[in-house]
């Protein structure tokens, strides 16, 4: 009797890692060896179905048990660490070691390390690194120095693959469907439960895996917290912010819809936001500082006939919802400027009085000319 069959699936092919890029990236930062445990990281170092939202999380769900361990060498080689009786061939990787508890991983992790370090040397490794590896390697290799590699890896991840931007597209026009058909279905009466049933119901049936978010306000209500109940009303603004999770990427889209007339005040903010959105993907191209956006962004608020205070955000998202904020190197690590292959979210909100926030977000891509809008969304508050 056969109880076990291998794949016979094509291994996976990388979808953005690129082995020169990391090894120039290695040597740059005179690292000799880095190691990754995080799930996005994982999974783009070795294409493995770790993230959350994987047709099976099961190795995201025992990850504590059977970790999963990418091993880059300086020449852009890798090595894996991965649940022993998990299938070899969703991975790319090739040279990988199987584990049947935390003790084994170690073990592997210990020979691997080997291989690419003789005595002393420098390991990056992630701020998410679990402690137990950490305690393990720094007792293990005394002699070994250890760094921080998370910018290292955003600047690895930062410029998107063709096929990296498909996805992000392909995970866009899927939250923007998932918002369409809750404009169509939202009416007084609606509660917040029925709506993210139907939101996440959508989005399973236009082929994505899940959601990364759901932000939706009725009214005043909680927008991050939604799911209590609260039930849509006439004259009453509601806020869809949707980030769909397609093979492996994720997306960001909000738009707002008024159950009834638009008030005045409501409008001309919503205009002046699409305004500031409009000015900034015109002045963005690569090599362009990003303080030189954000100017844009303000003097054209201002120009708008807007006094009031408001807030403008230039996110890049793929395997993350907000890798690195431009406008904010505090959030994000070292100030950046744009480059070809940025995926990001302009995004700009103000606050009305009896209202909340009221804005608008879309998803660009930064092109070696320009800047391309990704969203197809009309850029305007909805009106039902």
């Amino acid at each position: 009797m056969v109880l076990y069959r291998p794949s016979e699936i094509d291994r996976p092919k990388p979808f953005g890692f690129n082995k020169d890029k990391i090894s120039r990236l290695m040597n740059k930062n005179n690292l000799d060896l880095l190691i990754v445990n995080a799930p996005e990281n994982v999974f783009y170092l070795s294409g493995l179905p770790v993230r959350h939202h994987a047709k099976n999380p099961i190795l995201f769900a025992l990850k504590n048990q059977y970790p999963s361990i990418v091993l880059v060498y300086k020449d852009g080689s890798e090595a894996l660490v991965i649940w022993d009786i998990y299938d070899r061939n969703l991975t790319w990787i090739e040279n990988t070691k199987g584990c049947l508890s935390p003790k084994d991983a170690l073990r592997h992790l210990k020979n691997f390390v080997k291989k690419g370090i003789s005595g002393a040397g420098t390991l990056g490794v992630e701020s998410s690194m679990p402690f137990y590896q950490y305690q393990f390697l720094t007792q293990t290799f005394p002699k070994l120095s250890f760094v921080n590699a998370d910018d290292l890896l955003l600047d690895l991840q930062l410029q998107k693959s063709e096929e990296e931007i498909r996805r992000i597209t392909e995970s866009t026009r899927v939250a923007e469907r998932a918002i369409l058909a809750l404009i169509e279905y939202t009416k007084p009466g609606v509660s917040d439960i029925e709506l993210i049933q139907l939101a996440k119901k959508v989005i399973i049936e236009e082929g994505a895996e899940g959601w990364d978010h759901f932000t939706m306000a009725i009214g005043t209500s909680d927008p991050e917290a939604p799911g209590t109940g609260i039930k849509v009303r006439d004259h009453e603004l509601l806020r869809f912010d949707i980030g769909a999770f397609y093979q492996g990427y994720v997306s960001d889209v909000n738009r707002q819809l008024c159950v009834g007339p638009i008030p005045p005040e409501v409008r001309d903010a919503v205009a002046a936001i699409v305004q500031v959105q409009n000015a900034c993907q015109k002045a963005m191209k690569p090599g362009v500082d990003p303080k030189v956006i954000l100017n844009v962004a303000e003097t054209t608020w201002r120009e708008a006939g807007r006094q009031d205070a408001f807030i403008i955000m230039a996110h890049s998202l793929g395997l993350t919802t907000e890798e690195y904020h431009f406008f904010d190197p505090m959030t994000g690590g070292l100030p950046k400027k744009f480059e070809s292959g940025n995926v990001l979210d302009l995004e700009a909100w103000t606050l009305l009085k009896g209202y909340g926030t009221v804005g608008n977000e879309d998803t660009y891509v930064v092109t070696d000319t320009g800047c391309k809008r990704i969203s197809t969304l009309d850029m305007k508050i909805f009106q039902k």
